[in-house]
């Protein structure tokens, strides 16, 4: 699974590759071996709010060892978790504060951040996947925000929302069909003559 972290101003990307404690580790294309376990048992309800407690970790990287604590400060937001989470670490007594997304994460968050006001708009898969759901038939206004194909992709279904207020022009996928990352799932425009459902309505 690969990762974007954010800590200070210095963003890094992490790939993990999971065989049992010890994980092959990229940082930044920097291969390294990483051993971290939990001290303790593992707690049920662990990052969800009001827990304020951190848990504990051993970590060896190479022939250094490592004593850390780890909270999490900000849960994932909503169902889909687009977020991420901020996470606070003490290490050696230091505190850092990471902000973490997985790839699926920050591929929606891209996603929903580019928003249209005008013209064509393409909703894209953000990953590989199967259509789980189309929710929107060609020539139906739809808001912005507005969930239009529901995406089922690494075990989880994602709801792809419309960038833009308008007129479904064209969806290009049905129900059980496998996709690609960023193909063309459909396109939400202002054909000539449509009047679109106003940005100001998205907010009533």
């Amino acid at each position: 699974m690969r990762y974007t972290t954010t800590v200070g101003d210095r963003e890094l990307t992490i790939d993990v590759r999971d065989n049992g404690h010890v994980r092959a580790v990229s940082l930044d294309g920097r291969l390294m071996s990483v051993d971290w376990r939990l001290i303790g048992a593992e707690r049920p309800h662990a990052g969800l709010p009001g827990d304020s407690r951190a848990d504990q970790y051993s970590i060896l990287i190479g022939q250094r060892s490592y004593e850390a604590y780890a909270r999490v400060v900000e849960p994932d937001a909503g169902a889909s978790g687009d977020a991420g989470r901020v996470i606070e670490v003490y290490i050696h007594g230091r505190p850092y504060v990471v902000a973490v997304q997985d790839e699926r994460s920050r591929a929606l968050a891209s996603l929903a951040g580019g928003a249209h006001v005008a013209g064509d708009a393409v909703i894209r898969a953000p990953m590989p996947g199967l259509v789980a759901n189309v929710l929107a038939a060609e020539g139906a206004a739809v808001r912005r925000g507005q969930t239009v194909v529901v995406l089922e992709a690494m075990k989880m279904e994602n709801d792809l929302t419309a960038p833009r207020a308008g007129v479904v022009k064209a969806v290009h996928v049905t129900k059980g069909q496998t996709v690609g990352q960023n193909d063309p799932l459909a396109v939400i425009g202002d054909p000539a003559g449509a009047t679109t459902v106003g940005e100001d309505e998205d907010e009533a």
